[in-house]
Parts: C-alpha cells; sequence; structure tokens
C-alpha cells in the first residue's frame, strides 16, 4: 500500500493547484455564488423570523384577545389573571374622529395603554403618563406632532364622545405597537371603513365602565410561528373559551340582576309620583276654586263703577257743547277782525304802493332832465342874464363897446333861455317838483292812516284775546273733567284689564293644571309601559357572545408569515440553477483535468497507487475548491442577502435592522452540496477512467472521429463556407459533451437574467395596469356623511361644467374569511349603472358586467388565495361578531388592493342597513387635474378630495423597492455567466493549445487564430441564449407564482426588451471573456505546445 498523506503527495496536489490558479479559482467562485444565493435566502426567512421574534418578546405581544358583547369587567380581569402561567390586563379600544387641526378629520383607534402586554417601541419622546396625553403611530405622524393636541371631533357618536374623559390630548411621543406589524390599521363603520392611525392614551384617559377586551399573553417563551407555539394555542383556545363563556353567564346574571333592580327602583319611584300627582291636583282644584269667587266680586265692583262714570260723563257732554258754541262765535269774531284787518291793510298796501310808484316815475323823470345838463345851462345862463344886466346897469356908455358886446352876450343868453324855455322841460320839471311835493303829502296822510289803523286793530285784539282767555279756561275746567273722567276710565280699564288678566290666568292657571295632570297621567301610563317593557327586555336581553382571537387572527402577524415564507420559495428554485451549473461546471472541469492527465493517472497507477489515493488527489483538487467557495459564499450570502431582501420589505414591516443569523445546519448543508456538487462528479469522472488499465491510459486519448453534419448536405451553404469555418461546425457538434455543458451552462445564466428581469416587468407596470386600464376615474370624492339623491344630484350639477363622470358609491373595507385566512377587501357597492364607465372589470382580457342583485365580484387575487370560484360564497365579517354570505357572479383581474363590488340592493340585503353614499367616483376631461380637485373640495360636504395620480405615483414607487431584489438576482447570473463562460472557455483554450499552435505554425493570422477558438463559443453562446430565453420563461413563471404580497397582484409578463437585454448582456459577457482570453491564446508558445506528444 502507497502511502498517500506524506509530504510529496500534498506539495503536487498544492502544485497542481498553482499550475491550473484559475481552473481552481473558477470552481471556488461558482461554488460561492451557489451557496451563497442558497444560504441568503435561506437564511433570509429565519432572520425575519427570528427579527420578529425579538420584537414580539420585547413587546410582549398578545396571544389572545378575549371579546364579550356584553363587555369585560375588572373581576374577569382578576380571574383570567389568577390563572397558571398566564397574565392577563384589561384594556379599552373605541374608533372615533380625530380632529388634528388639518383640513381632513382622520379616522383613528384609540386603545388604553397596558402594562405587561402589547408595550409601545417608543421612536421619539416620552410615555404618556396623566390621562390627557397621548401616544401617535408612528407610521402615519413624524416627530413634528409632539406637542401639538389632538381632539375629539364634535362629529363623533355621543356615546363615543362620553367615552373619553378630556375633550383633547396632548401629543407626548411616537411610538410603534406591536399590535399593528405592517401598514394595516384596521377597519371600522367610521367614515368609508378605514382605520387611518392609531392612538394609545393612559386607561385613565378613558371613562368607561368595563374593558372591550381583556389581554392573554403566556408566560415564558415560544418562538413564533413554530409548532410548539401553535400547538399551544391550539390547546389553550378551548379552555379560554370555556372560561370566558363562563364568565360571561356570570356577567350576564349579574346585568339581569342590576337591570331587575333597576325596574323595581322604577316601579317604586312611579308609586310615589303617582302618589304626588293626586296631591298636587286636590291643592290645585282648592287654589283654582277660591280665585274664581274672587274674580267674581271683582267684576260686581267694575259694574258699579263704570254706571258711575257714564253719569258723569253726561254732565261733561252739556258743558262741552257750551263751550263749543261760545268758541264758535268768538271763532267767527275773530274771523271777521282778520277779514277788516286784512283789507284794511291790503288798502293801505295798495296806496303805498300807488305812492311808490308815483315818486319814482317822478323821481325818474326829474333825474332824467338833471342828468342831460339842461337845468345847469338854464341856470346858468339865467344867472348870466342877471350878471349881465347888472353889468349893463352899471355902463354909462351905452355906445361903448364893452356896452355893445355885453349887450350882444345877454341877446344871445336870452336867445338860448328862450330856446330852452320853448321846449317846455323847464315847465316840466317845475311840474315835476309840485307833483313831488304833492307825492310827500300823500305819504305822510298814508302814514297817519296807518297808524289810526294799528291803534284799531290792537283795541279789537285785546278784546278777542280777553274772550278767548276766558274760553280757555272753560275749556281748562271740561279737560280735567274729561281727564278726571278718562282716570275714572282708566283705572275701570285697569280694574277690567286686572280682571280679565286674573280670568285668564285662572283659565291658564286651570287649561295648565289639566295639561299637566294629563301630561303626568300619559307620563305615568308611559312610565308603566317603559317598566313593563323594561321587564320584557330583561326577558330578551341576549346570551352573551364570547370570542376567543389568537395572535393568528392578527393581519400583520399572519401576513408577516406568509411573507417571510415567500423568499424560502424562491430559495427552493432559484439556487437549484446555481447549483446546478455549478455541477456543470465543475462536472466539465474535472472531466477535462482528468482527460488531460490521463499519463499522470496511468502513470501512478503503474507505480501501485490505489484508485483511491489517485482519486483523493482530485477530490482534494475539487473538493478544497469547493470548501474555501463554501465558506465565502456562506458568510457573505448570509449576511448582505437577508438585509437586501429586509430593506425591500420594510415598506410594511418597520421593525427594526434585521439582525445576522447563523445557522449551523443551514451551513452544513450548504458543505455538503457544495462537495457533491464537485467531489461527487470528480468522483464520477475519475472512476469512468481509473476503470481502464494502465497502459491505455498512458497512452493518448483517441481523438473523436470526425462525422459529416447536416450542413454538408446542403452543397450550396456548405462550399461557400471557408475553411476555419468548416472547421468550427464540425467541432461543435463533434464533441457533443462539450456542446451540451456550454448550452446549459450559459442558457441557465441567460434565464437567470431573463426571469429577474421579466419580474421586474411584472411588478414595475402594475400602477399602469391599475389606474390606466381598471380604475379610469380621476378622483375619489370623500363626503363627511352618508349623501341623500337630492344632495347627489346637486352635487352633480354643481360641478357638471368640469366633471365629466360623476358615480355616487359607497365604501366600507371589512374582513373576509375563509377557514383560518383573514383577508382585508374594500366593498364597493352602488346602483348607478355609470359604473362601468370609471371602473373597467376584466377578464382574460375581457370586459365582464358588473354583478347584479344578490351576487358580488371578487378580485383574482383573493379569489385564487381563499380557493373561491364562481358560484361558490365569500363570507364577511360584518363586524367582530357576525359575518354574512352572499354569491360570486365573477372574478375580475386587480393589482392594487382587494376589491369586492356589489349592487346597493345586495349591500343593504347583507348588512340589513341603509346604504349610505359617502363616496364618489369622478372623471374630467381638464388637463389641470389639482385645480379641478381644489374645485372639488370646496363642494357641500366634501371632507376629501383623492387625485387617483397621486395614488399611481404612490404604488410605483413602492414598486420600486422591490428592485432590490430584482437588482441582485441579475448581478448574481452576470457573475455566474461571467464564471462560466470564462471558465468553458478558459478549459477549451488549455484542452485545443496543440491545435491552436498547429494553425499558429500553419501560418494563420493572429485575427484568424483568436476568430478560429471563439468563433464556435459565440455559436454556442447564441444557441445556449435561445435556450435559456424559453428556460427564463419557465423561471419566471414559477417564481411569480411565489412572490405574494398582500392585497398586491402581478400581471405575469416579460417585455420584449428584456429578452433583448438578456440577450444582449449574454453576449456581451461573451464578448468581454473572449477579450480577456486573447492573450491567453498570444501566449501559447508553439514549440512546447507541439513537444506534447506522446
Amino acid at each position: 500500500m502507497v502511502m498517500i498523506g506524506n509530504t510529496a503527495w500534498i506539495k503536487n496536489n498544492l502544485r497542481e493547484i498553482k499550475n491550473t490558479l484559475e481552473r481552481y479559482f473558477a470552481i471556488m467562485a461558482i461554488i460561492a455564488l451557489g451557496v451563497g444565493f442558497f444560504s441568503g435566502l435561506m437564511i433570509t426567512r429565519t432572520a425575519m423570523v427570528n427579527n420578529l421574534d425579538t420584537y414580539v418578546y420585547d413587546q410582549q405581544m398578545y396571544d389572545f384577545r378575549l371579546v364579550s358583547s356584553l363587555g369585560l369587567t375588572e373581576d374577569d380581569v382578576e380571574f383570567f389573571s389568577n390563572l397558571e402561567d398566564i397574565i392577563a390586563e384589561g384594556a379599552i379600544s373605541v374608533d372615533f374622529i380625530a380632529d388634528m387641526g388639518i383640513e381632513d378629520e382622520l379616522v383613528l383607534r384609540a386603545h388604553s395603554m397596558t402594562s405587561n402586554i402589547n408595550l409601545l417601541y417608543l421612536r421619539h419622546g416620552r410615555l404618556a403618563k396623566s390621562g390627557n396625553e397621548c401616544i401617535l403611530d408612528s407610521r402615519f405622524f413624524s416627530e413634528e406632532m409632539i406637542g401639538t393636541k389632538i381632539r375629539v371631533a364634535s362629529s363623533n357618536a355621543e356615546d363615543t364622545i362620553d367615552l373619553f374623559a378630556y375633550d383633547e390630548y396632548t401629543v407626548v411621543g411616537i411610538a410603534d405597537s406591536v399590535n399593528y406589524l405592517n401598514y394595516d390599521r384596521g377597519t371600522t363603520n367610521l367614515a368609508g371603513g378605514q382605520i387611518d392611525a392609531f392612538v394609545y392614551i393612559p386607561e385613565s384617559g378613558f371613562k368607561a365602565d368595563y374593558y372591550t377586551e381583556i389581554l392573554i399573553r403566556m408566560k415564558g417563551y415560544y418562538e413564533v410561528y413554530s409548532k410548539e407555539y401553535n400547538d399551544l394555542i391550539s390547546q389553550k383556545e378551548d379552555s379560554l373559551k370555556e372560561m370566558l363563556e363562563h364568565r360571561g353567564e356570570l356577567r350576564y346574571l349579574d346585568i339581569v340582576k342590576e337591570a331587575e333592580q333597576e325596574v323595581l327602583n322604577a316601579q317604586k319611584e312611579y308609586n310615589d309620583a303617582y302618589n304626588e300627582y293626586l296631591r298636587e291636583k286636590a291643592n290645585a282644584e282648592k287654589e283654582l276654586n277660591e280665585a274664581l269667587i274672587e274674580l267674581r266680586k271683582a267684576d260686581q265692583k267694575i259694574r258699579d263703577q263704570e254706571k258711575k262714570l257714564r253719569d258723569a260723563e253726561k254732565k261733561i257732554a252739556a258743558g262741552e257743547r257750551e263751550y263749543l258754541k261760545s268758541l264758535q262765535d268768538w271763532e267767527r269774531a275773530l274771523q271777521d277782525f282778520e277779514n277788516n284787518k286784512a283789507k284794511t291793510l291790503e288798502e293801505l298796501e295798495l296806496r303805498q304802493k300807488e305812492l311808490e310808484e308815483s315818486y319814482a316815475s317822478v323821481t325818474s323823470a326829474m333825474e332824467q332832465i338833471e342828468e342831460s345838463g339842461i337845468l345847469n345851462q338854464y341856470k346858468l345862463l339865467t344867472e348870466t342874464i342877471l350878471s349881465l344886466e347888472t353889468t349893463l346897469s352899471q355902463i354909462e356908455d351905452t355906445e361903448s363897446d364893452e356896452y355893445l358886446a355885453l349887450q350882444s352876450q345877454l341877446y344871445e343868453a336870452k336867445e338860448a333861455v328862450k330856446k330852452i324855455e320853448k321846449t317846455g322841460i323847464i315847465e316840466q320839471y317845475a311840474e315835476l317838483e309840485k307833483n313831488l311835493t304833492e307825492i310827500k303829502a300823500g305819504q305822510n296822510e298814508l302814514e297817519k292812516s296807518k297808524e289810526e289803523a294799528i291803534d284799531s286793530f290792537a283795541r279789537v285784539q285785546a278784546e278777542l284775546e280777553e274772550a278767548k282767555a276766558k274760553l280757555n279756561l272753560a275749556k281748562e275746567e271740561l279737560e280735567k273733567n274729561k281727564r278726571d273722567i278718562r282716570a275714572g276710565w282708566d283705572a275701570l280699564e285697569k280694574g277690567k284689564a286686572e280682571y280679565e288678566k286674573g280670568i285668564a290666568e285662572y283659565e291658564n292657571a286651570r287649561k295648565e293644571a289639566e295639561e299637566n295632570f294629563a301630561k303626568a297621567e300619559r307620563e305615568l301610563v308611559e312610565a308603566q309601559k317603559e317598566i313593563e317593557k323594561a321587564w320584557k327586555e330583561i326577558e330578551d336581553i341576549p346570551k352573551p357572545k364570547v370570542f376567543v382571537i389568537s395572535r393568528k387572527h392578527n393581519v400583520g402577524y399572519t401576513n408577516f408569515e406568509n411573507d417571510s415564507s415567500i423568499v424560502e420559495g424562491i430559495a427552493k428554485v432559484l439556487p437549484i440553477y446555481f447549483f446546478m451549473v455549478a455541477a456543470l461546471v465543475c462536472i466539465t472541469t474535472m472531466t477535462r483535468m482528468v482527460d488531460e492527465q490521463r499519463t499522470q493517472i496511468g502513470t501512478l497507477k503503474a507505480l501501485g497507487y490505489s484508485d483511491g489515493a489517485i482519486i483523493r488527489k482530485y477530490i482534494f483538487y475539487s473538493g478544497s475548491a469547493a470548501a474555501l467557495g463554501s465558506i465565502i459564499g456562506f458568510f457573505l450570502g448570509t449576511k448582505f442577502f437577508p438585509a437586501a431582501i429586509w430593506k425591500a420589505y420594510s415598506m410594511i414591516y418597520d421593525i427594526s435592522s434585521i439582525e445576522y443569523v447563523f445557522d449551523g445546519s443551514l451551513a452544513a448543508v450548504s458543505l455538503i452540496v457544495s462537495l457533491f456538487c464537485s467531489a461527487g462528479v470528480t468522483y464520477i469522472s475519475c472512476k469512468a477512467e481509473l476503470l481502464q488499465m494502465p497502459a491505455q491510459l498512458i497512452r493518448l486519448k483517441a481523438p473523436k472521429p470526425g462525422k459529416r453534419v447536416l450542413l454538408e448536405l446542403v452543397p450550396p451553404i456548405w462550399n461557400r463556407l471557408s475553411f476555419l469555418h468548416k472547421v468550427s461546425i464540425r467541432n461543435i457538434f463533434r464533441y457533443k459533451g462539450r456542446f451540451f455543458m456550454t448550452v446549459l451552462g450559459i442558457a441557465g445564466c441567460t434565464s437567470l437574467i431573463v426571469a429577474a428581469l421579466g419580474i421586474g416587468d411584472s411588478i414595475g407596470n402594475i400602477a399602469n395596469d391599475q389606474f390606466d386600464t381598471i380604475m379610469i376615474y380621476d378622483y375619489h370624492i370623500s363626503f363627511t356623511e352618508g349623501q341623500s339623491y337630492e344632495q347627489r344630484e346637486n352635487f352633480t350639477k354643481e360641478f357638471q361644467d368640469i366633471l365629466s363622470e360623476c358615480v355616487f358609491v359607497s365604501i366600507d373595507e371589512k374582513e373576509v374569511i375563509q377557514g383560518n385566512q383573514i383577508k382585508k377587501a374594500n366593498i364597493v357597492a352602488t346602483d348607478d349603472p355609470d359604473i362601468t364607465k370609471v371602473i373597467k372589470l376584466y377578464s382574460n382580457g375581457e370586459i365582464v358586467p358588473y354583478p347584479t342583485i344578490n351576487k358580488v365580484a371578487v378580485n383574482e387575487k383573493l379569489a385564487q388565495e381563499l380557493g373561491l370560484n364562481i358560484g361558490d360564497k365569500i363570507t364577511i365579517r360584518n363586524d367582530e361578531n357576525d359575518t354574512v354570505s352572499v354569491e360570486i357572479s365573477c372574478i375580475f383581474e386587480n393589482y392594487v388592493g382587494n376589491y369586492l363590488f356589489m349592487t346597493g340592493q345586495t349591500y343593504e340585503s347583507l348588512f340589513e342597513e341603509e346604504i349610505q353614499y359617502t363616496s364618489a367616483y369622478a372623471t374630467t376631461d381638464s388637463e389641470d387635474l389639482y385645480a379641478v380637485s381644489a374645485s372639488l373640495s370646496k363642494g357641500e360636504n366634501v371632507s376629501a378630495v383623492t387625485v387617483l395620480n397621486d395614488m399611481k405615483i404612490m404604488v410605483d414607487n413602492m414598486m420600486n423597492s422591490l428592485d432590490y431584489i430584482i437588482w441582485l438576482v441579475v448581478i448574481c447570473a452576470c457573475v455566474l455567466g461571467i464564471v462560466v463562460i470564462y471558465n468553458l472557455n478558459n478549459i477549451n483554450i488549455t484542452e485545443r493549445s496543440r491545435e491552436i499552435a498547429t494553425i499558429k505554425v500553419l501560418g494563420f493570422y493572429e485575427r484568424e487564430t483568436i476568430s478560429y477558438v471563439f468563433r464556435e463559443t459565440i455559436i454556442l453562446t447564441i444557441i445556449a441564449t435561445l435556450f435559456g430565453l424559453g428556460l427564463g420563461r419557465l423561471l419566471h413563471m414559477y417564481v411569480m407564482d411565489q412572490i405574494k404580497i398582500e392585497a398586491i397582484s402581478f400581471k405575469e409578463q416579460i417585455f420584449a426588451s428584456s429578452y433583448l437585454i438578456a440577450t444582449l448582456i449574454t453576449i456581451m459577457i461573451t464578448l468581454l471573456v473572449n477579450l480577456v482570453l486573447n492573450r491567453k491564446i498570444d501566449k501559447i508558445n508553439m514549440t512546447e505546445s507541439l513537444k506534447s506528444v506522446e
């Protein structure tokens, strides 16, 4: 037995590795990729579950919720707390509309804070301490909300408002709740049926008399989703249900007893009230009789006083007639006086006017003569004549020149005077002066007449005033007497009014008493009926309905298990491809390595080495490469794959950063599979060769005989090919092993790229498929209350200019149940036939009709998950306790959300309540969607307007988070392709080094030599790529079937561009590898290669 564990054997193995380092690294790389992909995907679910398990344990998530239709008391909490291995806490939860100081009100679910179960994971701020503090949902609210206040909106029902101890609560913290593991916040009967966020308030912040639920947690540690935990839950559920039913029965008896006592107390109050009624009625009747007697006395007194006043009125009437006669006489005298006075004054005034007119006429004429200057001239001439005559009389010599001159002047002056006098102006002026004197005399006489008239008027006036004074005194006496009479009448009327008032008060009192007595009698009758009704209601108090709801019914908890299993499902598929390709690469590599070293194997065998020793050499080679690759791949894969995938899922589950998990068994499995893919195939390759004799092995293996290919049967094509092209084609089909290994290896890489890009095509286009094909409305309008027919008509008419369609609908989010599965679904109900203009229901690419009465349309994903088909009945949870069922008439395509469509009549029939049209789907022809949205927001009762384009963008962004996984697969596939193609080409060049050297010796150019070698690779790559495209389609279909995200459905599709990209990537990898290996061809030494003959 030749020993192989010596130093020489080890050195030989290490030397072999060193000489074929590229081949060794290729095996290690391909194994590392396969192990990394396999272990990374397999450990991801474990890491995700461990992450959740830590979170659930740290936050002490409940195991059961105990719910009773009659509520739960502190005694119930104490009872369950005393059970072995159980922690119990009472809790309060209530849905309410919150006023956050923003335009739209929010629907929140308020929870009471507990100290041992469902602990909060504080993100910002601090925990609430006093009753008027609260902590908000971190997924919906940011840190900026700390310090603000939320109010319990007045639009809440009165019963809801009464449950809160305060009107407003101060936000002191932002936190996560283990009760809400994903984005889902539950359903409600308020405002559209969906909870926006949660809020936690200390128990002192509520005024409830009972707990709405009891939270139960089992003592000890149990891993989430483990069989041990599920068995424990199943075991405890029945016993808890039995105990809860017993507690419910006790609660029922207490309520009945309390109700009976309240009815007995009410009966006693009724009896006391009836006796009081009888006493008050007797007292009231006595008081009314006494009042009536007093009123009759007052009536007689009023009649007597009225007679006295009428007699006095007659006397005053006679005196008033006499006064009126005297007054008439005085008025006539006064009238005569006034008439005479007026006549006299009128005559005097007329005379005065005449004098004034004459005076004005005379003075005017005199002024005209004076203004003409004739009077001055006449006066001057007269004075001149007198002066001349005087002068002439003094001159003695009448013949003197002076005398004659003066006499001549005198003559001329007298002639001038004569001329003036001849005009008559002087006489006229003298007449005017005379008239003026007469006028002035007349004016004096007139003034005297006026004075005499005034004196006369004054005397008569005085006499009249004296008579008037006497009449006034008489009148005052009459007025005084009349006032006295009126005062008497006023007093009488007042007495009458008081009497009438007394009568009215008496009648009112009597009527009021009768009404009060009648009302009291009715109330007593009603009270008696209420008492009888209360006894009947006590008899009809329903037995309590109790429910034990395990953690498995928590939507987030259930969905987390499903989502974490998706990666595990993918891990069962994609890594197989990597390992298959790895096995192919290993078997190709080791088979060719063994073929290359046939002579060495034959020599070792001839020297006495055993088959096992020889095989171990090659097993060490491939096994060590696989072991190193497995270790590297395991640690890299388990480190980075879970982190990358968790990042994609963090959009749904924002718990914490994922922790690194080491799984020894997974590491062992990875190593075993790696060794099987490497050492196993190596053993098979070596075993086939070692079956031959040493002499056969020492000789070189005879080359495979050449065969004609099918193309040679087509001479027009074959004859046109060059020699090297013909050799390449023959080589491809001559070495079938190499052909199939290369095609399968490259096809595997191509299929992975196609599948990854296809995943992107399927998930990346759901926003367009959903919002451009199915939900084709532009706006989702929410109203503060259900809209009546008249309100709907008014709204449509108001916005008819900007809305092309407006369909009013009822939207509620409810749970649908099938076995142990619980899914959320939006129930859309309407009787408007135009619903088909804003919602298109498709099945297999064809439009299906809207469901008829008592039928429902269900989206395809929801139907598949619940295992339902057309004609089956789907079960809907109306509230936490009751369920209803309805037949499925059609199943339609939908990609975002779960939907149930039905008519309004179906809704009312199912849920036994009137449909509330609190929403509307609307479309517009306007390009400015947001301007129309702003206008709609101002409509009556509009609480919110959602632009569907925003939803489309949000879904698009959400789906983009899955790009991490897609590009991870694409990168891994590309690396795998590089390694596979590089390794196969490298081995091919190494095997054919003698052939390549011969071509070089024969004088072929370098370009021809490279083309000759790589032509086969390119042709094989094209064949493999075409095969890989089809294989990728099948792989994509399977992977898409494994990817399940809550309320999201994917359309299985691969775009032509993805096929093209996968083809180009594969070809580019091939060309890149060929470019790198050009140097290897250049380095082939022709002399050394041709020496390597037998």
